[in-house]
């Protein structure tokens, strides 16, 4: 299978990435097999890369906006 490359648009503009298929990722306890993921170079010093809602959703991580603090929901 070949990379796809996709175009979203964000609060910073529109952005391209590569989308790959990666045999697994792990986040705590939460692991998902086989799963496409995108990946790009922002160019901001201060993000290495984002998680999409929807894995953070079946991960069952909750979000404290006010304390900017990810958990597992355990």
């Amino acid at each position: 299978m070949q990379d796809k490359i996709v175009t979203y648009y964000g609060i910073g503009g529109k952005e391209h990435a590569f989308r790959k298929r990666v045999d697994q990722i792990q986040m705590g306890e939460f692991t998902v097999k086989d799963v496409e993921l995108d990946f790009n170079d922002f160019g901001y010093d201060d993000i290495n890369g984002l998680l999409g809602l929807d894995l953070l959703m079946k991960a069952g991580y909750i979000i404290n906006l006010s304390k900017l603090q990810m958990n597992e929901s355990n």
